[in-house]
């Protein structure tokens, strides 16, 4: 679904919000490649497994996918032992892709799509088994374009989405993924310094991270500002109403005496609880060391300067 547009007000809200802690630094404990590649292509996911063993033995798992039902078993093996073995594995992708997910050949010779969507829902239950410490590298000549169709909630599907910013040549790609382990061997990595590396030898195009939270964070905040548009306020009431109406909750004055209460005061403790329940904090309370975002306190903040805006004077050309 096409997302609404802030205004040049609304912007000027949104970035005057404190934004979400961005979390460089994660606990990992192996690399996890899953490969899903044609037959004709440089198998560049084994050579990564085999550079790595070379570089830390047993440090790499290497899984030879042939087509997206494989890629979804191998996701769930590793899902299998990092509820078992306390394993936390960088999850890295070694695939074709575009803007709609990841594709290949299958063993048919038939062109196989595995979509965004359909990888929410595993990375989600890898995540929740690495109590949110999940990082995907994906080493597909796609950038970013899969992002948002990740968040999705009610559980992250990762911590941080790695990966080059635009399309890449293969063997640039594959300089760029050692360079990112490279990094990840030394004592303290951080992610920064890791995506400045990998594309320093990359060459001209760039790698970079996303932290997932600084996405949600996004997501959410731009909703809740959008949310208090008049015209948004009475549909979204409307459309309750109505519901409401036609199971029968009460009478139209009893219903518009709860519809009252949906103002975005009375929504602080159900945002926090999407929140929470997104970065694993209801699970796992030390988590709000990293994730922790007091929404309440957001709340307030949008809803002040949306005050102070609608009752400051003329609205300005665009505004």
């Amino acid at each position: 679904m096409k997302r609404l547009q802030l205004s040049n007000f609304e912007q000027e809200l949104f970035d005057s919000l404190p934004g979400p802690p961005i979390i460089a630094k994660n606990k990992t404990t192996n690399v996890w490649i899953i490969e899903w590649l044609p037959p004709n292509d440089q198998k560049t996911g084994l050579q990564l497994h085999k550079w790595l063993q070379n570089k830390r033995p047993k440090w790499s798992y290497y899984s030879k996918c042939l087509n997206k039902g494989e890629v979804l078993s191998s996701i769930k093996r590793a899902i299998s032992l990092a509820e078992r073995h306390q394993f936390i594995p960088v999850l890295h992708f070694e695939a074709h892709g575009n803007e709609d997910g990841l594709g290949c050949p299958n063993e048919n010779g038939k062109i196989e799509s595995l979509s965004w969507d359909e990888l929410t829902e595993p990375l989600q239950r890898l995540n929740l088994a690495t109590c949110c410490n999940l990082i995907v590298v994906v080493a597909a000549c796609i950038g970013f374009a899969g992002i948002l169709a990740l968040a999705r909630g009610p559980r992250a599907p990762a911590v941080a989405i790695v990966g080059p910013e635009a399309p890449i040549e293969v063997g640039r790609l594959f300089e760029g993924a050692k360079e990112i382990y490279r990094r990840w061997m030394d004592d303290n990595p951080n992610l920064t310094d890791i995506v400045n590396s990998a594309s320093r030898e990359s060459g001209s195009v760039s790698f970079d991270w996303e932290p997932f939270a600084v996405l949600a964070y996004d997501v959410l905040s731009k909703d809740l500002i959008i949310s208090l548009r008049e015209d948004q306020q009475h549909l979204r009431k409307y459309r309750i109403g109505q519901l409401m109406l036609s199971h029968t909750f009460g009478s139209e004055k009893e219903i518009e005496s709860k519809l009252s209460l949906l103002s975005l005061s009375f929504q602080k403790p159900f945002i926090q609880k999407i929140w929470d329940e997104m970065f694993m904090i209801d699970l796992f309370p030390e988590n709000a060391e990293k994730f922790g975002v007091n929404w309440s306190e957001v709340v307030d903040l949008i809803l002040e300067k949306h005050l102070t805006f609608k009752f400051s004077g003329p609205i300005k050309p665009g505004w």
